[in-house]
């Protein structure tokens, strides 16, 4: 299998048919074997029905389902995923140029990151939603010596880097794509990243997960010591 895309899915009853019809179609152009893993976690509208709808009509397209939350459904993904190269979208937001980048083998990198704030990206969310994520990455620079721009924006992996970082991950919230990032250069992993446009089609779900990030931020760094412990 040549790519994986994954895409997690959460009450997407309005998208989910549009999105992977649009990722299917373009990869069908690539002539090589894909597969589009759509990873349904918590879903309680149609979201599920439509998924297995479109995995019905279309053998690339395979549904999964997870524990509710984004960090199950990515773990899930990426341990069902077989390609040699696996793309991460989201329903609400994915950029073709990912996809081409598996034609050059990354350019010699093993993890590119669409970022939101590197330059010339072009993010066009709320302020505060910015905010935040600058303010992040900034904590990111300070504690882990992070030198990129993004951790949680859509990305693509090659499939050595899963086998090695994936089994030592510990984190199953959000945040769980930061600790994958930061455990990937930790392993001398080459990184990039290329800028994106980002504008929200759908109502943010960011309030909904403010109360979680504090326990976030801690059980990050509880897993990022505690495999530092260990290595020493």
């Amino acid at each position: 299998m040549k790519l994986s895309v994954i895409l997690p899915a959460r009450n997407e009853e309005r998208y989910i048919e549009k999105a992977t019809k649009d990722i299917w179609q373009y990869l069908k152009k690539k002539k090589y074997p894909f597969e589009i893993l759509i990873v349904v976690n918590g879903s309680f509208d149609s979201t599920e029905a439509k998924v297995k709808a479109l995995s019905s009509k279309y053998p690339q397209i395979k549904f999964l389902k997870s524990k509710p939350g984004y960090g199950f459904a990515l773990r899930m993904g990426m341990a069902k995923a077989s390609g040699d190269y696996v793309v991460i979208f989201n329903v609400d937001f994915y950029d073709f140029r990912l996809v081409d980048l598996a034609d050059k083998d990354l350019n010699g990198n093993d993890v590119i990151i669409g970022s939101k704030l590197a330059k010339r990206s072009r993010d066009i969310r709320p302020f505060p939603r910015r905010m935040v994520s600058l303010l992040f990455n900034y904590y990111l620079k300070i504690l882990y010596g992070f030198k990129g721009t993004d951790t949680h924006g859509i990305k693509i992996i090659k499939r050595k880097v899963i086998k090695k970082v994936l089994p030592e991950c510990k984190i199953t919230s959000g945040i769980f794509d930061t600790e994958f990032v930061l455990k990937s250069v930790r392993r001398d992993f080459k990184l990039s990243d290329i800028p994106v446009s980002v504008k929200e089609i759908r109502p943010s779900r960011f309030s909904k997960r403010l109360l979680q990030t504090p326990f976030d931020i801690y059980n990050l760094y509880r897993s990022m010591n505690r495999e530092r412990s260990n290595k020493s």
